[in-house]
């Protein structure tokens, strides 16, 4: 199953994580004499502070380039020029942690994106080629590798909060693989009867993935996972267009006891 996303997920405009990196970074610049320096976006708008310092590196570039020309340099401009030298390494880390910030943000709007994507009945092939993603299941497969991903705090995990983490992805991976060998049958036995229902526009689609991944591409969790979400995106909209017709899903009695036990299958995971 697709884990949930965690609660209390951080807003751009309420993100306080980055406000300490903003500020050493905006005093660098005051000190280097920034003459731009009003200019400095607000410290909530990661992206323009990064787009900010890419167009102003030479701000800090500038004092090292003047400092290593010196043939000869004072004490005094030794220290100047290791200082500088220092700001200048750790304004580049800096910039790599509002990046890591910015992705992580990103990861939680694209993660609400794909799962509204889903809800609305968008197959995966469509937005595949808005990502620029070819395989089949690929935007099930993004989605659930960004779900993960997205859990990781913005703070250093303790020693005790990665063990945690550690058992709750072998978990995770158990409760998957245990299931799957009903949900790969289940699988199985509604293709086999594919012809008896009725037919949903773009269900095709749906089909044709759920077979490829049955032919040997659902080894790993992740593929597991996402075998699991195909067979339940064919179930709903087999349901949901026999409600719509006001007719029952199919005529055989077969096909109804398998589209019953794929359902309960797809359920469980």
């Amino acid at each position: 199953m697709l884990l949930a996303m965690p609660r209390g997920t951080p807003e751009p405009l309420r993100d306080r994580a980055t406000a300490p990196v903003v500020e050493r970074v905006r005093k660098r610049y005051r000190q280097a004499g920034d003459r731009d320096l009003e200019l400095f976006p607000a410290p909530e708008d990661i992206f323009g502070v990064l787009v900010y310092l890419r167009e102003r590196e030479e701000v800090l570039e500038r004092p090292v380039r003047r400092l290593e020309s010196l043939r000869k340099r004072t004490k005094e401009e030794e220290q100047q020029l290791a200082d500088a030298r220092v700001a200048l390494r750790e304004n580049s880390l800096d910039r790599l942690r509002l990046i890591r910030r910015l992705r992580e943000l990103v990861d939680v709007q694209e993660v609400a994106v794909l799962e509204a994507c889903f809800r609305n009945g968008l197959k995966g092939r469509e937005m595949g080629v808005i990502l620029g993603i070819e395989s089949r299941g690929g935007a099930a497969l993004r989605l659930q590798r960004l779900r993960l991903a997205i859990q990781t705090k913005w703070e250093l995990r303790t020693p005790r909060l990665a063990k945690a983490r550690a058992a709750q992805d072998a978990e995770e991976t158990r409760r998957v693989t245990s299931g799957h060998a009903r949900v790969r049958q289940a699988a199985l036995n509604l293709l086999s009867v594919r012809s008896s229902f009725l037919e949903v526009e773009d269900l095709d689609e749906w089909w044709d993935d759920l077979a490829w991944h049955l032919d040997g591409n659902d080894e790993t969790p992740s593929e597991q996972a996402s075998t699991a979400a195909h067979l339940r995106q064919v179930v709903r909209d087999i349901r949901a267009q026999a409600a719509l017709e006001g007719v029952p899903p199919a005529s055989d009695e077969v096909a109804l006891r398998h589209l019953a036990e794929a359902e309960a299958a797809a359920r469980r995971t």
